[in-house]
């Protein structure tokens, strides 16, 4: 198991592989277009969705519209942008885990994209009565801001360093809790090795995607639904 002190420190993505970027944006419409139906995978589970840095539920809405539509009772995170696992933000989060599980009398699922994969596996760890599994999209599971090309923007909403001693508590609890980790090599903003070199229990499954377009693609999402479902 590959711990914080020891994992080797991983370079962000190359400068062209963050110019494939554009390419989510360019093919939105044509995302749009060719949306595919999903399987039925659910009838009724529980989801709670957390979308990345500097974004809030807006960025996950297709993502959560396939999930609703292979039957899932899908929930949205509440809480604006999202600027890191502030002390606020992780108690609240656990709450709604917590709030959720109970009203539904079922173990919730978390999904997160980009940061949110991971904020999704700590708030996994503090609750993991009220947690059945975690799946995580593009997220640098390993907790190097120095992976990433939004380590900047993540200092400047005020992210917390991931040397805290409060963090580095709530990443060894999240590396309690199995995680489906989603990545792509073409991914432009977080390097994929930052997404399948996490602690503990880690379930790799490599999509055709950019970091952006997680959020468009449709056969992503059902790759996410499929994850979902599995025990």
């Amino acid at each position: 198991m590959t711990t914080l002190s020891d994992a080797p420190k991983i370079a962000p993505p190359s400068l062209w592989k963050t110019l494939g970027e554009l390419k989510a944006l360019r093919g939105l419409g044509k995302a749009l277009l060719a949306r595919r139906s999903p399987a039925q995978r659910s009838n009724g589970d529980p989801v709670l969705v957390l979308p990345g840095l500097g974004t809030n539920d807006a960025a996950t809405e297709l993502l959560r519209h396939h999930l609703e539509l292979a039957g899932y009772d899908v929930h949205t995170w509440n809480q604006g942008i999202n600027r890191g696992p502030r002390d606020g933000v992780m108690r609240k989060l656990s709450q709604r885990v917590r709030a959720i599980a109970r009203s539904t009398q079922r173990p919730v699922r978390i999904v997160g994209w980009s940061l949110g994969g991971l904020i999704a596996r700590m708030v996994a760890g503090r609750v993991p009565v009220a947690v059945e599994s975690v799946v995580a999209l593009g997220s640098p599971l390993n907790a190097d801001p120095a992976a990433s090309h939004l380590s900047s923007v993540y200092a400047a909403l005020g992210g917390r360093d991931s040397r805290d001693p409060a963090v580095r508590a709530m990443l060894r609890d999240g590396a309690k809790v199995p995680v489906t980790s989603i990545y792509s090599r073409d991914d432009g903003v977080v390097a994929w090795q930052a997404s399948v070199d996490a602690q503990g229990e880690c379930h790799a499954r490599e999509v055709a995607s950019t970091h952006f377009g997680m959020m468009v693609d449709s056969d992503v999402h059902e790759v996410v639904a499929q994850a979902l479902a599995r025990r």
